[in-house]
């Protein structure tokens, strides 16, 4: 698609709390600092009222409030999670959970006029939530943009969370906070399998990342889009 010409869905998910799970954490239930792949794109689907999201999405997350976590520990009476029964139990679990988290979603890809019309409306079939029952969300329609993509050559000021294979050089400024977030998971398989795993490079208090991409870089293919208002956006 480079040099195409096409529509970008641009919506805000916001919410008091959230909670995006690391598969690998039992115990306790630590959490990714921003909502993941997977979660977003069953996010998408609960929208449209779809079990699972099988589509075509290319997806860009901006931070706009800076990521801050607080531990808790909630009761977790009637979750069987382990050996896959259905016994309850009741103890205190520590969950680590994202506070006051506020994101920015660029979109496009399978069922695009669908969801437009969904978040123009402020529809959902199903309820859309950050990552957990207890972090409800409603998302909000912010603008639909005439985008032209392209492959950056030279250093770029992005304002979205980065994958980091992508980055060949990070220009480090003052005052930011750079971040990293990894394994991720890339698909989810259904339950709680997933195939493949992202890491990102993100700036905590959500200010522009400076570096230069390599948009040739092995690993999970991502594009790019200049925003009407400048900057750039990484679609994955």
């Amino acid at each position: 698609m480079t040099g195409k010409t096409f529509k970008l869905l641009v919506f805000d998910l916001k919410a008091d709390l959230g909670h995006f799970r690391r598969p690998d954490t039992t115990a306790t239930h630590a959490s990714y600092p921003f909502i993941t792949r997977t979660a977003l794109r069953g996010l998408l689907g609960s929208i449209l009222g779809l079990d699972h999201w099988n589509g075509e999405a290319w997806t860009g997350i901006q931070l706009l409030n800076p990521i801050a976590t607080r531990t808790q520990q909630l009761s977790l009476l009637g979750k069987g999670y382990f050996g896959g029964g259905t016994q309850s139990f009741n103890r205190p679990t520590s969950i680590e959970l994202v506070i006051k988290p506020h994101y920015r979603i660029y979109y496009y890809g399978d069922l695009f006029d669908e969801l437009h019309q969904s978040l123009e409306q402020g529809l959902s079939v199903y309820h859309t939530y950050l990552g957990s029952a207890f972090a409800l969300t409603k998302p909000r329609f912010v603008d639909l943009l005439d985008i032209k993509e392209e492959q950056p050559d030279q250093t770029i000021d992005c304002l979205s969370v980065v994958p980091s294979h992508v980055v060949t050089q990070l220009e480090v400024q003052p005052g930011h906070q750079y971040m990293r977030a990894g394994g991720i998971p890339y698909r989810s398989l259904g339950g709680y399998s997933f195939e493949g795993t992202m890491n990102f490079i993100y700036e905590r208090t959500g200010q522009p990342i400076r570096f230069r991409p390599d948009s040739s870089a092995a690993g999970v293919e991502v594009r790019w889009a200049t925003l009407p208002s400048g900057g750039w956006v990484s679609l994955w």
